[in-house]
Parts: structure tokens; sequence; C-alpha cells
């Protein structure tokens, strides 16, 4: 085979072995994506059952989660996805071909390291930009929810009791606003109050929740039993310890930009006490995209680094793929243990980089096997 058609017989193979790998990458994250957003839509329910949200505002908070769940997930179906073609490959004797045909070893894992490149470029894009951009808007929406006082405690033409002795009624709830309120108040046993207003809106006054009301007549007994009546213009009906104070958005450490992380800000309280956390979180999102070329090349060397065997790989690729799952947990693990060690954050880099090393060794080296793949076509 002369040199310009070897080298297109290998650019041929190349493009087509990127084709079988790609496939199966795309379709297990998507498939996985999936399961993973209906796990994460079953975690936020809550914000339906407990505050009321809307679907809309569900959906939109649920579908924000979906970049950090990809950036989780992405090494994991790369593994998967290797796997599968490099199985379906060798079963179907393409890599026999290959070898045939003059291709080394590099070569023909070449194909599976580009596309496992462009994970990690695209995993790395998510974790520095994507994520933070994403998970901010989400904390925006999820503390518009629960602070949208309106929505918590009071249904359109119901009388609701938010509170022991306590019931308010409004006859319309639109945009927060309330219409013909009535609030019956018996906290104070001695003296109960029953108000009735024309129209009323939910403030705060000093970080505490209220019921702005406008136009109201408040009727009290007095200690002789007679009826007392007054008439505001405008009053406010304090909410203290029936709705909890939301308090100061706070942005954690999944929400911030990679420079927020590495450079916390002095004068911010949350930011001094957690800024060891958010250290630990920089390293994360930089070294966790490593882990597609780890788990890839373990996929890999699990297929293409050990002997030939006509029964099958299937046990060596469960032994390699809870390794990976190992190995994924000891970073995450590592992760954690850098927030109180930070010299541990080197750790973050080093195993995954280990790992692809040896596992790159392990692919390339075939000295030291019986009868490797490459070896089929001289026996």
């Amino acid at each position: 085979m002369g040199p310009e058609l070897g080298s297109e017989f290998m650019r041929t193979l190349q493009s087509y072995f990127i084709r079988e790998t790609f496939r199966p990458f795309v379709l297990t994250t998507t498939v996985l994506a999936v399961l993973a957003l209906l796990t994460q839509s079953l975690v936020a329910l809550d914000m339906i059952v407990d505050d009321r949200a809307s679907f809309l505002s569900f959906l939109k908070i649920t579908l924000l989660a979906l970049p950090q769940l990809i950036a989780i997930i992405l090494p994991f179906a790369l593994f998967i996805a290797v796997a599968y073609a490099v199985q379906r490959l060798h079963t179907d004797n393409e890599f026999m071909v290959a070898f045939a045909g003059g291709m080394t070893r590099w070569a023909v894992i070449a194909p599976v390291l580009r596309i496992a490149t462009l994970a990690a470029l695209a995993n790395l894009l998510i974790n520095t930009w994507v994520q933070p951009l994403a998970y901010k808007t989400m904390r925006e929406a999820i503390y518009e929810v629960r602070s949208d006082l309106a929505s918590t405690i009071v249904r359109p033409g119901e009388f609701v009791s938010p509170a022991l002795n306590l019931t308010i009624f409004a006859r319309d709830v639109k945009n927060g606003n309330l219409s013909d309120v009535m609030i019956y108040d018996g906290r104070n046993h001695d003296k109960p109050l029953t108000y009735f207003a024309k129209s009323g809106i939910f403030v705060e006054t000093g970080r505490n929740p209220a019921l702005a009301l406008t136009n109201v007549t408040r009727e009290a007994r007095s200690e002789n039993g007679a009826l007392e009546i007054l008439e505001f213009t405008q009053t406010a009906f304090a909410l203290t310890g029936v709705i909890e104070p939301q308090g100061a958005l706070i942005y954690k450490r999944s929400d911030r930009y990679l420079g927020e992380l590495f450079h916390p800000d002095p004068a911010n309280y949350w930011d001094r006490e957690n800024a060891s956390a958010m250290l630990a979180e920089a390293h994360y999102r930089l070294s966790a995209p490593l882990y597609n070329l780890a788990l890839a090349l373990m996929a890999l060397a699990a297929l293409l680094g050990g002997d030939y065997s006509r029964m099958g790989y299937g046990r060596r690729m469960i032994v390699t793929g809870i390794l990976a799952l190992l190995v994924r947990l000891a970073g995450f693990s590592i992760q954690a243990a850098a927030v109180s060690v930070p010299m541990l954050n080197i750790m973050q880099y080093a195993l995954p980089v280990s790992m692809s090393l040896v596992c790159l060794w392990i692919v390339l080296s075939t000295a030291r096997l019986k009868k490797p793949v490459g070896r089929l076509v001289a026996t």
C-alpha cells in the first residue's frame, strides 16, 4: 500500500471510528441527562407543594440545574460510549483491519482521544461559565418564588390559616396585590381583632414581613363587651412569627464564577467564612474536565490493554466500570477534604492525570502482552 493510499486509508478509518464513538456518546449523554433531570425535578417539586410556585417557575428552575448535571455525567457517558463503541468495533474485527492496514495503536485510539478532548473542553466551558450563569439565574428565581408572600399564604377566594388562630381571606390576588381583604387575628385571646380592607400588599418593614392594608376597618371587643370600630386610611399588619424573613440573597459556591471563587470579597462575611471551600470549588471546576480523558482511557485500557480473548470482555469491563466509579468518587472526596486541607487541591489534578497516564501506558505498551489485538494479524 503506497504512502498516499495508506494515509487516506488511515484517515477514512479514523473518521469511521469517530462516528462510531460520537453517536453513542451523544445518545448516552442525552439519556443520562434526562434521567438526572427527572431526579432534579422531584427535588424541586416541593416548591409547587410548599411555596405554590407556578409550573413555569418550576420548569425554569429545573432546567437551570441541567448544566451542572451534564458536567457531572459527561465523563460517565463518555466511558459508556467508548466501551460500547470499542467493544463493537472489536467484535466486528474492525481493529484487525486497521492493524492489518498498518495503523499504529496511537492512530487507532486517536479518534477516541479527540472526542474525549472535546468533551473535556465542553465540560470546562460549562464549569467556568455556563453553570454559574445558570445557577445565579436559578438562585434568583428561587428567591423570587419564596419571596412572593402572596402566593405562599393567600389563595384567592379561600380562608387560609397560616398560623394558629389567624385567618386571612382575599377575594382576588393579582401580581401580589390583594383585594377585599379580611383578617381575623385571635392570637391574643383577651382581645381578638378583625380587619376589613379594600386592598393590601405584602411588604417588608425592617426585614420583617408585613401586610400593608388600605381603607381599613378594624373591629374589636372592649372589656365591657362593646364593639369598637376604628378606621384607617393605611395600616400595616405585622406577620412576625407567621412568616420567616427571607433575608438577603446570597450566592453560594456553585453560583460563583471562577474569578469570584479564587478572589473572594474580603468585605463579605459569607465569603470570608467560606474562602477555603470556594478555593476547593475553583480547583474542582478546573480539574473535573480531566476525568473525561481519564475515564475514556480506562475504557480503552480495558479492551485494548489486555490479552486478546475469544470469550469477550464482559468481566473486564465490569471491573473497569467499578474502578472508574471509585476513581470519580475519590475525586469528589478529595474536593470535600480540600475544604479543610487546602494542600489537597493539588490532588484534584493529580488523580485524573495519573490515571490517564497509567491507562495510556497500558494501551500503548504491548511488549508485556501474550497476544494483544495488534498482533492478531501476525498469528
